[in-house]
């Protein structure tokens, strides 16, 4: 029977996954490169990056007494999946920062050792200096951005519920910001259909603003559900027929604080998917 994923290695403990999308993620990059060895050691340097990237979250996560079940890789980028999240906010800011952090010390060594270490002139250098330098500089920018399910978005809502608000309207913040992005990416990609600029990636970057948009609000109304809050809707879930939220904030009462989470009351295991 094939699989979704299959299990590469285990580091620090921490499964790391392989999804089946990416073999179509591999096909596009050695179409794109031309040269198939090329592409394949393009995407295997993507791999490593993001898992990088998602190794720097799950270790401090770790250390804030988080437990991390596995990380998967997939073609719309990385995903720690773990079965609690930090408790307090400058927790959640650490451990959002940790991936960005990764990603900018790999950025800044594929740009700076080609120029500064002979052995690596030519066409490794090259390598180096493009698939390891600006890849990560591009992962780094693009994480950061305030707005879930980026990073930043989680950034973003630390440093809001640390000296502003409640988590509760902290989330639903961030969570606005991403969908504005998905728009904003999704009529990027009409803009290239119309303006017949098919290249770079049109299916990819519609499927990302798909997610960024399903993403920011799965996240707001998990913490409404926290909060038992949320408000039951018979087609929630459904794109365009209703939803368990609303477009405007919840009261900022002062009383959405969650602390302890529900795991820890008693009510079952949550699973918070943390993705790239």
């Amino acid at each position: 029977m094939l699989k979704s994923s299959y299990q590469l290695c285990t580091v620090f403990g921490i499964p790391i996954k392989l999804d089946f999308s990416l073999i179509v993620l591999m096909f596009l990059l050695i179409t794109n490169y031309g040269d198939p060895f090329y592409g394949i050691a393009a995407g295997i340097a993507l791999l490593l990056s993001i898992t990088l990237h998602e190794l720097g979250h799950s270790l401090v996560a770790i250390a804030c007494g988080c437990r991390v079940r596995d990380i998967t890789l997939m073609m719309l980028g990385g995903c720690a999946t773990m079965l609690s999240m930090p408790r307090k906010a400058w927790q959640e800011f650490l451990m959002a920062a940790a991936g960005p952090a990764v990603s900018l010390v790999l950025a800044s060594a594929g740009l700076w050792l080609p120029g500064h270490v002979p052995a690596l002139k030519g066409t490794l250098g090259m390598f180096l200096y493009y698939q390891v330098g600006w890849l990560n500089m591009a992962l780094f920018v693009f994480n950061l951005l305030p707005a879930f399910p980026m990073d930043g978005g989680r950034i973003l809502r630390a440093f809001l519920q640390q000296f502003f608000m409640t988590r509760v309207r902290a989330t639903w913040v961030a969570s606005r910001i991403g969908r504005f992005l998905a728009i904003l990416l999704g009529l990027s990609v009409l803009y290239s259909l119309f303006s017949h600029r098919i290249e770079g990636y049109m299916l990819i970057r519609l499927l990302i603003a798909y997610y960024i948009y399903q993403s920011a609000e799965r996240e707001y109304r998990m913490v409404l559900m926290e909060e038992g809050a949320a408000r039951r809707n018979p087609f929630a879930g459904f794109p365009f027929f209703g939803h368990t939220t609303t477009n405007t904030p919840p009261p900022d009462d002062g009383k959405a604080v969650v602390s302890p989470p529900p795991y820890a009351r008693g009510s079952g295991t949550r699973v918070d998917v943390h993705k790239e």
